[in-house]
């Protein structure tokens, strides 16, 4: 057997609040993707992957990925964008020397 290459996939979670006095708690999920490249040099690709654990006041939304949508179309009824306040807390949370820390583990 060969190994042709290796890829090393690494999930990252974070808590965050968001919306007006804080209403929404919820973890994101992104996964870091290594890989090294045919010059020896190591890289890493960032995607968002999931929401966890998202509460409303305090209170849990329940019913999955489908419960999660309806909360989010019931707060664009109201003109809150859950998506669009979960993107803009999300910048920088993984920053530069994190992923640098994360290719050192490759």
């Amino acid at each position: 057997m060969k190994i042709g290459s290796k890829v090393v996939m690494i999930n990252v979670e974070h808590s965050i609040t968001v919306g007006k006095n804080d209403a929404i708690t919820l973890d994101v999920i992104h996964q870091v993707c290594l890989y090294e490249n045919k010059d020896g040099s190591i890289e890493a690709d960032l995607d968002f992957v999931d929401y966890d654990d998202v509460k409303f006041l305090g209170m849990a939304i329940d019913g999955g990925y489908k419960g999660f949508k309806e909360f989010k179309e019931q707060m664009l009824k109201f003109g809150i964008d859950v998506d669009e306040l979960i993107d803009e807390e999300c910048v920088g949370l993984i920053s530069n020397l994190d992923m640098i820390n994360l290719k050192s583990m490759y």
